[in-house]
């Protein structure tokens, strides 16, 4: 890795919610491994390009989104990533533990991999719900049990597999995880909780069964052959507590 490049590129996503964002970019900045940057990448009006520049923090950078939607924003972020890892996080989600970017740099030191950890379902009033579920090759098949803001990977994976599908809307992260695994990158889990998910009403997967959300779903279904039902992360946990 080239002096002065950051191990890790987090890329952020960010609309209309300066202080959700916030919350997300703090937890970064409470990480004990300093070796990151962020790129906001902001799909709204220019709040979240605001908050991250009210930081002064020269790690974080911001920019508006070039294209539309959550996919492209993502992508834009990848774009411009500096790092060898690639991290996801949500302007809405928060990595709860100071030592979460160190066990992705530690875990990597036995060969790259697709890396992803339990965490908490964190609800509006503040509840909490742990949420660890293994994840294989043959377990994607049916069901993501993958946190999107635990993800992390070799940045290079994408000149085998290539960009991000926008054409999946919000199950872009399903069809990340099953094309890095048919490329033979092993998934990992990290162990312990991390990460919080913030489940609300205005997250992008609330209304799973929205007919935009739904035919996203029905096109992953027919991209990779899946046998699976269609979930949000909240449902499918409580699906697999209570089978």
């Amino acid at each position: 890795m080239a002096a002065g490049m950051p191990f890790a590129s987090v890329v952020v996503p960010s609309r209309a919610r300066p202080r959700l964002l916030l919350r997300a970019l703090e937890g970064l900045r409470r990480q004990a491994d300093r070796g990151w940057e962020a790129v906001v990448v902001d799909d709204g009006d220019g709040e979240g390009i605001e908050a991250a520049a009210g930081l002064g923090d020269p790690r974080v950078r911001a920019l508006r989104n070039p294209g539309r939607g959550q996919v492209e924003a993502r992508s834009a972020g990848l774009a411009l990533a500096r790092g060898r890892v690639v991290c996801f996080l949500d302007d809405d989600d928060w990595w709860d533990d100071p030592g979460h970017l160190g066990l992705v740099r530690a875990a990597l030191r036995d060969g790259p991999a697709v890396l992803f950890r339990g965490g908490w379902l964190v609800g509006d009033g503040g509840s909490r719900e742990a949420f660890d579920w293994d994840a294989t090759p043959e377990s994607l098949r049916e069901n993501n049990t993958v946190l999107t803001s635990s993800i992390a990977y070799p940045r290079e994976a994408h000149a085998t597999i290539g960009p991000l599908d926008a054409s999946l809307g919000g199950y872009w992260d399903w069809d990340l995880l099953l094309r890095l695994a048919a490329a033979g990158l092993p998934l990992r889990r990290l162990p312990g909780l991390g990460v919080c998910y913030a489940v609300h009403g205005g997250g992008s997967s609330a209304d799973r069964a929205a007919p935009e959300r739904a035919a996203s779903f029905e096109r992953l279904r027919a991209k990779h052959g899946l046998r699976a039902e269609i979930h949000n992360h909240a449902t499918l946990h409580a699906a697999l507590r209570d089978s």
